[in-house]
């Protein structure tokens, strides 16, 4: 899983928007959706950004998005699946043998 990567999430949303170029992220520019993946930097950059990545780290492996399947998921968006939908802040850690649900610590409480 890469260490860098993200996706922007819409905080009223369940949409998962896209990957975040990290070169870009780093620069504190507007959040720039990625095209593309170095496996050997573990970031993501965009058209702009890979162009330059390319003539500092000519031999390192780039995946573009039709090649997606080898970019790894995100921290971010592992934590987003993991996230309790009623308790934003609560990571869905258990499972209720009764209801047959996960559910977060805060959960456990209220309803089970």
């Amino acid at each position: 899983m890469a260490a860098s990567a993200q996706f922007s999430v819409d905080q009223g949303s369940n949409e998962v928007n896209d990957y975040i170029c990290n070169a870009c992220e780093d620069q504190n520019k507007v959040e720039t959706s990625a095209d593309f993946y170095c496996k050997q930097c573990d970031r993501f950059y965009c058209g702009n950004c890979i162009d330059l990545h390319g003539l500092f780290f000519a031999k390192h492996t780039t995946f573009g998005k039709k090649d997606i399947d080898k970019w790894p998921v995100s921290k971010k968006v592992v934590h987003f699946l993991l996230s309790c939908d009623e308790h934003k802040d609560n990571k869905v850690d258990k499972f209720c043998n009764t209801h047959r649900q996960l559910c977060c610590p805060q959960c456990v409480l209220d309803y089970h």
